[in-house]
């Protein structure tokens, strides 16, 4: 009877894909993630500028800016789940911190941005700047 404890420890090890997690890890955020972004329910441009803006490197939003470090892939059950670890300065020069974003595609332009899952939000992509034509000669 002693040895049941370590004999089950060693058939939960020996299973193939028991309690492991797939993550892949990216330089940079996938570009479908990329532009800027405003609440689902907000104008965009609203104080001439996006509620936040996302590039491959970086996430910027009104009183923060942070440079993406690396970005972790795992699946989930409608799809992948993207986690940016960031290190971030708030407007104003305070000391950079660390800080961690959730980034989940949902249909279309909306995706699910957040620091954790309770605090998930959607928001909406903003149509692009139309940049004027060149003046022909």
């Amino acid at each position: 009877m002693r040895l049941m404890g370590p004999a089950a420890v060693a058939l939960l090890l020996a299973l193939p894909g028991t309690a492991t997690a797939d993550i892949k890890r990216h330089r940079t955020v996938p570009e479908a993630f990329w532009g800027q972004w405003t609440l689902i329910d907000q104008p965009c441009g609203q104080d001439g500028r996006p509620a936040l803006a996302i590039t491959g490197s970086s996430y910027t939003q009104p009183d923060a800016t942070c440079a993406i470090l690396w970005v972790d892939e795992t699946a989930g059950r409608t799809g992948s789940i993207y986690s940016a670890h960031m290190r971030c300065t708030a407007e104003g020069g305070a000391p950079q911190s660390a800080a961690n974003l959730i980034l989940l595609a949902r249909d279309g332009d909306v995706v699910a941005l957040g620091g954790d899952f309770q605090s998930l939000r959607n928001y909406r992509r903003c149509p692009a700047e139309r940049q004027p034509a060149p003046a022909t000669e």
